[in-house]
């Protein structure tokens, strides 16, 4: 990809806002980050401990009012009026039902309402935990046969070492939800009450009532004790934290914290969508104030580059100077360019003066040479004219040359002739 300098400026300015913008909005995202996890964290650590703390306070201050029945009752014997003690306003009040459940099967309670047929208080789960731990105990939730799901404050009630019965006091599960529900997140999370084993006692949502955590959250171990972590629901993630009831006889109760992550790092979630945004401005800002900027800056090297140009293409004015102000590199720049054109123009005058002494001397060159040529063509004509002339007198030689041969036998006959008539003229004639 062919870019122009002024385009990789701007590219790279832009590489590095965005790097900027980026290093930056992760720092302040890690900061951020922690800021909200240790505010979260204290949050939650606050709200459990009031929740735990009201909850406790809540349950204290109706098992005292139940311990005082019971010692009421202890304290009159067998022949107290139960039903005048049971009807107290502090009783009714607090409880939704309170009972005396006594040694010989009877069942006193207030308000009163109709129990089944054969219903026997000795047989109910809160009158036999209760002798059997033989102190204040808190049930687990169960169904009351009247009003529902309760839990219930049950203690044994003795004169003298013998058993009377069994006190106890219904607390409707409606009431722990308005002091559960009472925790106030913002609208990131709720509150909601478990037991040890992870049962869910209390909660808004009706639909986890009675359940255990590890059928609320299959995909992940719940550990319920001090700390925070992080399970899933129905694709959720979501922030679960566990802070103890104290104070509880016979029960272990937690208070659950459950927030929606996703809420309560909504703000970390705005300002990397407010970086974001403010990147993308800041990177159209520098570039376009950066081009401008370009242009002017740019404007020595491109009048440079023209002046190039036109001297690469053979029409340059190399007369002309480039304007040089300021003593920055461009000013350096194109002072070099004035020298290094300066040189040309003179290496090339230099050239074009030599050249037409050249042309000078070639021209006289060729005159002399259309000279020698016009002397060369008269020569050869008389060279031509004395080889002709040659050539005859060749042609002539050879003809003497075979008349002297012809010449030169007939002599040879004429001497042969010569010495055979000498031989007969020298004879001697016969006598």
């Amino acid at each position: 990809m062919n870019l122009k300098f002024s385009h990789k400026i701007l590219l790279a300015a832009s590489g590095v806002v965005v790097l900027a913008f980026a290093l930056f909005t992760l720092y302040n995202d890690y900061l951020q980050r922690n800021t909200i996890a240790r505010s979260l964290e204290s949050s939650i650590e606050q709200s459990g401990d009031l929740t735990a703390s009201s909850v406790q306070n809540w349950m204290s201050g109706r098992i005292l009012v139940l311990e005082n029945l019971a010692q009421n009752i202890a304290h009159q014997g067998s022949g107290a009026d139960l039903p005048g003690l049971v009807d107290q306003p502090a009783l009714t009040s607090n409880f939704q039902f309170t009972y005396v459940g006594q040694a010989n099967g009877v069942f006193t309670q207030r308000p009163d309402a109709k129990m089944p047929d054969g219903y026997d208080p000795r047989q109910r789960p809160w009158y036999k935990q209760a002798v059997s731990a033989d102190k204040t105990m808190l049930t687990p939730p169960y169904s009351a046969a009247v009003g529902g799901l309760v839990v219930t404050i049950a203690l044994p009630v003795k004169h003298n070492g013998e058993l009377l019965g069994v006190v106890g006091g219904d607390l409707s599960l409606e009431t722990l939800v308005k002091i559960i529900n009472s925790v106030d997140f913002g609208g990131i999370g709720h509150a909601f009450l478990v037991s040890g084993d992870g049962q869910v006692i209390v909660s808004p949502d009706k639909d986890q009532v009675m359940k255990n955590l590890k059928d609320i959250y299959p995909g992940t171990p719940v550990r319920i004790g001090k700390g925070i972590q992080e399970v899933e629901l129905n694709g959720q993630d979501r922030i679960l934290s566990f802070t103890p009831v104290t104070g509880l006889p016979n029960a272990e109760w937690h208070i659950g914290l459950s927030i929606d992550k996703d809420k309560a790092y909504a703000p970390l979630s705005q300002f990397r969508t407010s970086a974001l945004i403010a990147m993308f401005v800041a990177v159209a800002a520098i570039a376009l104030l950066l081009s401008l900027l370009i242009q002017v800056l740019m404007r020595p090297l491109t009048t440079m580059g023209r002046a190039m140009q036109d001297i690469a293409q053979g029409e340059g004015d190399l007369t002309r100077r480039l304007v040089v102000q300021g003593k920055d590199e461009f000013a350096v720049l194109g002072g070099s360019f004035n020298q290094f054109v300066e040189r040309i123009h003179a290496s090339i005058s230099e050239v074009s003066s030599a050249t037409r002494q050249v042309h000078d001397l070639s021209q006289r060159v060729m005159s002399s040479s259309n000279a020698s040529l016009v002397g060369s063509d008269e020569q050869s004509a008389r060279t031509n004219s004395v080889a002709a002339a040659i050539n005859q007198l060749g042609a002539a030689t050879q003809e003497i040359a075979r008349n002297a041969a012809d010449a030169s036998q007939h002599a040879s006959g004429a001497s042969e002739q010569a010495d055979d008539g000498r031989q007969v003229v020298e004879k001697p004639s016969r006598p």
